[in-house]
């Protein structure tokens, strides 16, 4: 009973901005941000700090900012925040959620940037909830297809997210306008591939091969995740919802059967192979899919998601190969891509 509590909490603090029952006179906080922002509301809070809906003085723009707490005399600034700064400076997409201003204090950096309503778990339980017409196949080519395009723009500059979910895809209010946000696990990554940390990524998301200790990782990584929100759309819930690392990994062999060198070729010289893993005969991902999914889907949906969930990270599809599926064909989206890819 315990493991499940624990796991619920979990949960709970996965998620940044779900709302708080925090009791703070959030009218008695500062912020340090150059400009002047009156603060609305508590989204969240975690181990970082806090995220805050305020409103610009002057404008009477609506912002989140992201308070993190600085502990000077032991670790100073979080590494996280770091990299999620000097990912966000660098970098610009109209999918990628901006930074509009930034501001270091003694105990906090706060990181003003633009607000959401919804992140991508949060719109589906909206929609599922009003038994929305609108989710629907469209809806998923519209969100999916974003958050390609804004993953191949992060590949493309050699940046891997490492923790893609849904509740790190922002969604803008009325038209969907995806953003991708949470930058504090990602890195830059070189070629060569060298070995990285494992310890990235929710473990709903996480790839096979880092469940079974690969360290020599690259975009396959983040192309899993996708592929595993992908599904989460058609079957509106996770597709493999394990409580441990093994257990999650069971849970996907249950699909795909028990791996071997032909679906995953140096399976046995992974760190954390065992011999002795249970053996399952493949249901087929095709099958799990069409037995679950609750929101119709076409051929060109399931050869999609077959390419992006493969064992084998290094025969995933790319986002780019992704870009030009015909699944997509025809989609559209709230930007224009034709003026953002001439930019680039």
């Amino acid at each position: 009973m315990k493991k499940k509590e624990n796991n619920k909490q979990k949960k709970k603090q996965n998620n940044p901005l779900s709302p708080s029952s925090s009791s703070e006179d959030i009218t008695k906080v500062v912020f340090s941000c150059g400009r002047q922002y009156m603060p609305l509301a508590v989204l969240g809070k975690g181990t970082y700090g806090k995220v805050y809906k305020v409103q610009r003085t002057d404008t009477k723009e609506i912002f989140a900012i992201k308070k993190i707490k600085m502990d000077v005399d032991t670790e100073g600034i979080p590494s996280t925040a770091l990299r999620e700064i000097a990912i966000l400076k660098k970098i610009h997409h109209p999918n990628i959620i901006n930074i509009t201003d930034l501001s270091f204090s003694d105990k906090h950096i706060e990181l003003a940037l633009e607000y959401c309503k919804f992140d991508l778990k949060k719109l589906m339980d909206h929609l599922i909830k009003k038994n929305d017409p609108s989710y629907n196949i469209n809806f998923i080519k519209v969100i999916m297809y974003q958050i390609i395009k804004a993953t191949d723009f992060l590949h493309s500059h050699k940046i891997l997210h490492r923790d893609l979910k849904p509740q790190n895809i922002l969604v803008k209010e009325g038209n969907f306008l995806v953003k991708l946000a949470d930058f504090g696990l990602s890195r830059v990554y070189s070629i060569p591939i060298r070995p990285y940390t494992r310890e990235v990524l929710t473990l709903w998301y996480r790839a096979p091969e880092m469940m079974l200790g690969m360290c020599n990782y690259s975009t396959g990584l983040d192309i899993w995740s996708i592929g595993c929100m992908f599904g989460e759309l058609f079957l509106k819930k996770p597709l493999f919802v394990g409580d441990s690392e093994i257990d999650q990994l069971f849970k996907i062999m249950q699909v795909f059967g028990t791996f071997n060198e032909d679906i995953l070729p140096g399976y046995k010289s992974f760190p954390f192979y065992n011999q002795d893993f249970p053996f399952w005969k493949p249901k087929g991902l095709r099958n799990y899919v069409v037995e679950h999914a609750q929101v119709l889907f076409d051929d060109n949906a399931l050869d999609l998601l077959e390419k992006m969930l493969v064992i084998d990270p290094i025969k995933r599809i790319s986002c780019r190969e992704m870009i030009s599926h015909p699944f997509f064909e025809g989609v559209k989206c709230p930007v224009d891509y034709d003026k953002v890819d001439n930019m680039v």
